[in-house]
């Protein structure tokens, strides 16, 4: 039989792409959809860090002209992930064959890859400190730990504030004694997500701590080492005021993925913050940022912003140390008043936004009524100062994730 033109020949589609063409076309578009991303520098804006650039975004895949692109990163503020959204949809809209964009948050943290056996499950240990007390530290370090476990991220919290443990009066954990596992592993209490360990579960409750520094040391690191703290993408550590003991304990004995410092605006707070700062520096921790606490009051009656205690103290401190303002904080008046035993038994007391309620008398009894309102970080009523503090733990996770990248890159230079 003579050959004909009209034989067919292997690989040949008349025109119609093959689905390794189609698929190709659909990563060049995917590629092209991050570079656009990326030009933008969308993430600078809201999160002080490109998100391409810190590896904030996972996946982007395109189909039948739908981009489909997923942020992998804890992103509690709404916002904060509108902002982001919007900007990643302006981006990607301008690459070619795509119609539509759809954005979706994924609350993964990066890992540093810098473990120690204490702690061998945890990616990202944070420091949040302060050069004075008074100042909010452990409501800030309750709120961010709770914001960020709002997002579906596995958080911890440390309450290494040796002199003045506060995270179980914050989280409404009142019973003391956690359980211990067959291999005598403390197991952390839970509040809002959040595992938490803190000296108030081991000691008495109206004994005083006086200790000196070998025993701060070595009780901070049986905090770490005999706890059954599980994988956690960050366990957040409340240091104590100042730069003590515990301060060197934490930096000598584990890797310090960040240092978040907190501080009100007037200058006997920032001076003795920016001491804090310089103390994490010379460990060559990151600091990932400031929080100024207590900025501004808005009057509840004539809503006109009063500034207590001054302003501009937060900015000056991050100018002079290249360092970002994570939130600012409001101070709020307590919601509620004072009001009387009734047939609930619910005892007398007032709600404080920052810490929930505070009950009066405290009697064993009454602390274990579980009657507290949650940290102000997840609670619907919580308006402004709400919405700082999860803005502020929004930009502490996307300042992880940059210290991550520059760590990985440092060790495979």
């Amino acid at each position: 039989m003579a050959d004909s033109d009209e034989t067919p020949h292997a690989g040949r589609n008349d025109g119609v792409p093959t689905a390794s063409a189609d698929a190709g076309q659909r990563d060049d578009t995917a590629a092209a959809a991050r570079e656009a991303i990326a030009s933008a520098e969308v993430g600078t804006e809201e999160l002080y860090v490109d998100l391409i650039a810190i590896d904030g975004v996972s996946t982007i895949s395109v189909r039948d002209g739908v981009a489909s692109v997923e942020i992998s990163l804890p992103v509690p503020s709404e916002t904060l992930r509108e902002r982001l959204a919007g900007d990643v949809i302006a981006a990607v809209e301008s690459v070619d064959d795509v119609e539509s964009v759809d954005v979706d948050f994924q609350a993964s943290a990066a890992d540093p890859g810098e473990h120690v056996d204490m702690l061998p499950d945890v990616k990202n240990v944070v420091a949040v400190a302060s050069g004075k007390g008074g100042v909010g530290k452990s409501t800030v370090a309750a709120n961010l730990a709770v914001a960020l476990a709002d997002t579906g991220a596995a958080v911890g919290l440390l309450d290494a504030d040796v002199y003045g443990p506060n995270a179980p009066a914050l989280l409404g954990l009142d019973e003391r004694q956690p359980n211990a596992t067959s291999d005598d592993e403390m197991v952390p209490r839970e509040a809002y997500g959040v595992r938490t360990m803190s000296m108030e579960f081991i000691t008495g409750e109206d004994d005083p701590i006086i200790w000196r520094g070998p025993l701060v040391d070595e009780f901070i690191k049986q905090l770490f080492g005999d706890v059954r703290w599980g994988k956690l993408d960050y366990l957040i550590v409340d240091l104590p005021p100042g730069t003590g003991d515990a301060h060197l304990s934490l930096v000598q004995h584990f890797p310090v993925a960040g240092a978040v410092i907190v501080t009100t605006p007037q200058e006997v707070a920032v001076d003795d913050a920016a001491r804090g700062l310089v103390g994490f520096a010379r460990h060559d921790t990151p600091v990932l940022g400031i929080v100024e606490n207590m900025a501004g009051f808005e009057c509840p009656d004539c809503e006109s912003l009063h500034d207590i205690f001054g302003t501009g103290g937060a900015d000056d401190l991050a100018d002079q140390f290249d360092v970002p303002v994570l939130g600012r904080i409001p101070l709020e008046p307590a919601l509620g008043s004072m009001d009387d035993d009734d047939a609930s038994g619910r005892p007398p007391g007032i709600d404080v936004p920052l810490v929930g309620r505070l009950e009066l008398p405290r009697t064993q009894e009454e602390r274990t009524q579980g009657n507290r309102a949650p940290p102000l970080a997840c609670r619907t009523d919580g308006g402004a100062t709400r919405e700082q503090l999860r803005i502020a733990a929004s930009r502490v996770a996307a300042r992880l994730n940059e210290a991550a990248v520059t760590f990985r890159e440092d060790c495979s230079n």
